[in-house]
């Protein structure tokens, strides 16, 4: 066997085991001794994007789709449908949708016959709000007797709930609405035991500062407004526990429409000064709200034209202002990061706090749209295209 076989079989081997860095090793040792083999090059992709590095393994799936230009013959066809799925799955991690998209598009002009590529198109399609195109392809899949049964009822179900969906007239932020009720509610019902035996609820994380008074924490490097809520703690000893976790966030399936709970779908919400998709997949404990401005700009330029705003909203729902007296406060904030290109995307946990507080936030972007032009803005786990 081959310096560069033994390479190979044993970065399998590790794969198999789940020692994926290791794994990234032996394959580079093989691609250093013949760089252009197209198998290893996605091999290698793959590793990187399975453990969760999709940066370091774009260039090698790049690699791999170029290299397999030259097998044309139908033997190597599943092959080459499998490079491009890796790459366009790659892209879509990292949030290069429009190169993602002309990906899954090149595979179904190759091989239209292709049952991944149409799926993942589709999927990809809706969940960035493209859905005339996505429900096409739906379609197209629901009336193809060649697919299995199981797939072509799914489609179906995916189509006729889109399609009502988009008929009975409804407005997007109804999923918004809809899960800020039934996490409130959760919120509440979990939290009811131990609120009665002492247990404090969305209390703020605090310290003792410079001058022995308690202040609330900033985590080390998090924006100055930053500041934190747990969901519960217990004031005997500190212990803090949560209603629920962003692992595992909570979807709310509207009466109905039960399908779109299962799969990110972006709907607009008409009727603002830009454009506004929000996402059947909108945990209200860990909301992504993304602002894509028209003009491009450096990462540090971007976020200055939005952080001011997004700091003064999130300060109010940390203080109450979306709430009740003694409930109903922001919890969380991540530091905002650039997606697409030109859009700034925050996660937040808006604990209790009433649907007015999305309301807020609408004012403050439309307030900014009159000084730096906003493209469109987007709620929950979709995806936004340039």
């Amino acid at each position: 066997m081959s310096k560069l076989d033994e390479h190979a079989k044993t970065a399998i081997q590790l794969i198999n085991e789940n020692k994926l860095t290791e794994a990234i090793v032996h394959f580079q040792a093989a691609l250093e001794i013949d760089n252009d083999r197209p198998d290893l090059n996605n091999a290698l992709g793959m590793t990187f994007l399975r453990r969760g590095d999709a940066a370091n393994g774009l260039p090698y799936l790049k690699r791999a789709v170029t290299l397999a230009e030259p097998y044309d013959t139908a033997e190597h066809k599943e092959m080459r449908i499998h490079f491009h799925i890796g790459l366009a799955t790659a892209q879509q991690a990292l949030d290069q949708v429009s190169d993602s998209l002309d990906t899954l598009r090149d595979i179904l002009t190759r091989w239209p016959d292709s049952t991944e590529g149409k799926v993942q198109l589709s999927q990809l399609l809706v969940q960035s709000g493209q859905l005339d195109e996505g429900l096409n392809l739906y379609r197209a899949m629901t009336d193809d007797s060649s697919l299995e049964q199981e797939l072509r009822e799914m489609t179906k179900a995916i189509t006729g709930t889109i399609s009502g969906f988009i008929e009975a007239g409804h407005s997007g932020r109804v999923f918004l609405e809809a899960h800020q009720e039934s996490y409130k509610k959760y919120f509440d019902e979990v939290s009811a035991q131990q609120v009665a035996e002492g247990w404090y609820a969305e209390a703020a994380r605090m310290r003792s500062g410079p001058d022995g008074e308690s202040q609330p924490i900033i985590a080390e490097g998090a924006r100055p407004y930053a500041m934190e809520r747990v969901d519960l703690v217990n004031p005997k000893d500190g212990t803090a526990a949560s209603v629920y976790s962003e692992q595992e966030p909570m979807y709310v399936a509207l009466n109905g429409f039960e399908p779109l709970a299962q799969v990110p779908v972006c709907f607009p919400w008409p009727g603002e000064k830009f454009d506004v998709l929000v996402c059947s997949r909108s945990p209200w404990h860990w909301l992504d709200i993304s602002i894509q401005f028209l003009q491009p700009g450096s990462e540090d330029e971007l976020v200055s034209r939005v952080d001011p705003s997004i700091g003064e909203w999130y300060l109010q729902g940390f203080n109450g202002d979306f709430g009740e007296k003694d409930s109903g406060r922001f919890h969380y904030i991540t530091d905002p990061e650039i997606t697409a290109g030109r859009a700034v995307t925050y996660t937040v946990d808006l604990g209790r706090a009433r649907f007015e507080a999305i309301a807020s936030l609408m004012k403050r972007l439309q307030a900014l749209h009159q000084t730096n032009p906003i493209d469109k803005v987007m709620f929950g786990q979709g995806k936004l295209v340039l």
